[in-house]
């Protein structure tokens, strides 16, 4: 299943990550695609801020992870968040060497240019983001398609329909 939410600005771009916050749980995994500037950081601030980060949450192009904690906002519990760029990255085990995964399976995991390193464009479980740039429209135009099956898919297209 899938949503498209059209976004003409970064506020709606991050308010609709901190939205989409509402829907995680330990172990999730967000995975984001889309070209250089189209707000993908962008909607990880609104997802870090969705889940109680108080930290600023910066892109980790060249650092590859960082890690924030904040709450779930439906349990009250600790959420610990790994953030990964992975536009530098080329392969699976790259990310394995990176240490995305060594956070543990409650980490809720969000990658960046997750197409680099992942072999299938839905991993089991996953929620994936693609955030479209249309310059064509309006320099702050963005088509963002979430998109997950499964539980996930139905949170997904109950929250944002």
């Amino acid at each position: 299943m899938s949503v498209k939410i059209i976004s003409k600005s970064g506020v709606k771009t991050r308010n609709t990550g901190e939205k989409l916050a509402g829907l995680l749980k330990p172990g999730s995994l967000v995975l984001l695609s889309g070209d250089l500037g189209a707000g993908k950081t962008v909607f990880v601030q609104g997802l870090c801020k969705g889940l109680g980060v108080r930290d600023h949450v910066t892109s980790p192009t060249f650092a590859l992870i960082n890690t924030y904690r904040g709450t779930f906002p439906k349990t009250g519990e600790t959420a610990f968040i790994v953030h990964c760029d992975a536009y530098r990255l080329g392969s699976p085990e790259d990310l394995y060497d990176a240490g995305f995964f060594d956070f543990g399976e409650d980490a809720v995991l969000i990658c960046e240019w997750y197409e680099n390193v992942f072999a299938k464009k839905n991993e089991p479980g996953s929620i994936v983001i693609n955030i479209l740039r249309r310059d064509d429209i309006s320099a702050n135009y963005r088509e963002i398609t979430i998109s997950a099956e499964g539980e996930e898919g139905k949170a997904v297209e109950a929250a944002f329909h």
